[in-house]
């Protein structure tokens, strides 16, 4: 078992470093520069141009250079933590759907639903300190399972392919939900497509006010240890990964694995509902999406590469937000688009769920593991 965690590592890594190595390489390619000049000299700018561009790229989540040296950018670290808590919390809610190997793509519509429905709460629940945004939370992740129990009911019932029920209820949420704000919750004072203000006693408690650090990265945090805690140690947690790993076995055994599908999807509804209120209560302040925000499919990428392990998909989240933050800041600075970080996203995927992909390491790792298990029993006949 060690040895097959060993090989995901390394592999995750090798797939991130020669994702990098291409965003080099195309940076390197898009910074070339034309003209009649001597290719050696060209190709020495397009090396420094490309250096420094890479190097903002890798360097501006944290750090920025100020009067020529490299100081903390705490604007950037900000940035990078406040933009890994909606994909942190949709990573969670698609790597349990997951688990269960089911594919429930509907995290985007359980989200966005959610957080319409909810801002009416935010706006006219009467303040509460402290009580308010829990309550808020709540009815978002209600309205998020409820969402997930009409594909989840589809499949338990009338074995309804969960992708494509999924998939259309994520254009139907979108439309409700811009519905909702368009026709109850609109602020018409604003010059644009947004919801009223959400009460003072709404807003999530700010870790820094300058830049608006809220405090959902706690919340994201503790979800995903509770997650952890439940798929690890609990017996329902059991029977999720014993369904994901064989349904079959598992009904012989005596589960009701359309039971215990039903109630994953749920629970993975109620997560993902949470994910979009939890963005507005602590950034923005009101509703102010015109169209789905993509967490709903970031969810799918970061859960792919936390391996489905609630525990990793915190350090999956902040890895895949701070190359965004980074391609931002590169993209503000140089001629460099920041859409260079989907190629990078697009090369990870492929390396890490091609199944040839370092295979002759994988197989060394069964081989290795199979070994040390052969000569654990062993030596307990000997003994």
């Amino acid at each position: 078992m060690k040895s097959m965690k060993k090989y995901e590592i390394y592999r995750t890594a090798i797939a991130i470093g020669i994702a990098l190595i291409l965003g080099y390489i195309l940076i390197l390619i898009t910074v070339f520069p034309k003209g009649d000049i001597a290719f050696a000299e060209k190709l020495k700018t397009a090396l420094n141009d490309a250096n420094d561009s890479f190097k903002t790229f890798l360097l501006s989540p944290i750090l920025k250079y100020r009067r020529g040296s490299w100081v903390f950018n705490l604007r950037g670290f900000i940035q990078w933590i406040n933009e890994s808590v909606p994909i942190m919390i949709t990573g969670l809610a698609v790597s349990l759907i997951f688990t269960a190997k089911h594919f429930n793509i509907g995290a985007e519509g359980q989200l966005f639903l959610g957080a319409a429905i909810a801002t009416g709460a935010a706006i006219y629940f009467p303040s509460i300190p402290i009580i308010t945004p829990i309550i808020i939370i709540l009815i978002a992740s209600l309205v998020g399972a409820g969402w997930s129990a009409i594909p989840g009911y589809l499949k338990s019932k009338w074995n309804a392919s969960e992708v494509v029920t999924s998939l259309m209820l994520n254009y139907v949420a979108l439309y409700m939900g811009l519905f909702i704000i368009k026709t109850f919750l609109r602020d018409p004072n604003a010059g644009q497509l947004v919801s009223l203000k959400f009460s003072d006693s709404a807003t999530l408690f700010l870790l820094n006010t300058r830049y608006r650090w809220h405090s959902g990265i706690l919340i994201a945090l503790a979800m995903s240890f509770i997650l952890w805690f439940v798929m690890k140690k609990t017996t329902w947690g059991y029977k999720v990964r014993l369904i994901g790993n064989n349904r079959y076995f598992a009904h012989y055994s005596g589960i009701n694995t359309q039971k215990t599908f039903f109630q994953v999807h749920l629970l993975s509804g109620a997560i993902a509902g949470t994910a979009g209120i939890i963005e507005l209560l602590g950034y923005y302040g009101r509703f102010v999406w015109l169209y789905s925000p993509g967490y709903g499919w970031d969810g799918i990428i970061i859960a792919t590469l936390a391996r489905n392990n609630p525990i990793y998909v915190p350090l999956a989240a902040l890895f895949l937000s701070y190359i965004r933050v980074g391609a931002k800041t590169m993209g503000r600075y140089t001629n460099i688009p920041p859409e260079m970080v989907s190629i990078l996203q697009a090369t990870i995927i492929l390396l890490v769920t091609a199944e040839a992909f370092l295979s002759q390491m994988r197989q060394r790792a069964i081989e290795k593991e199979a070994k040390q298990s052969e000569e654990a029993i062993g030596g307990e006949i000997n003994g």
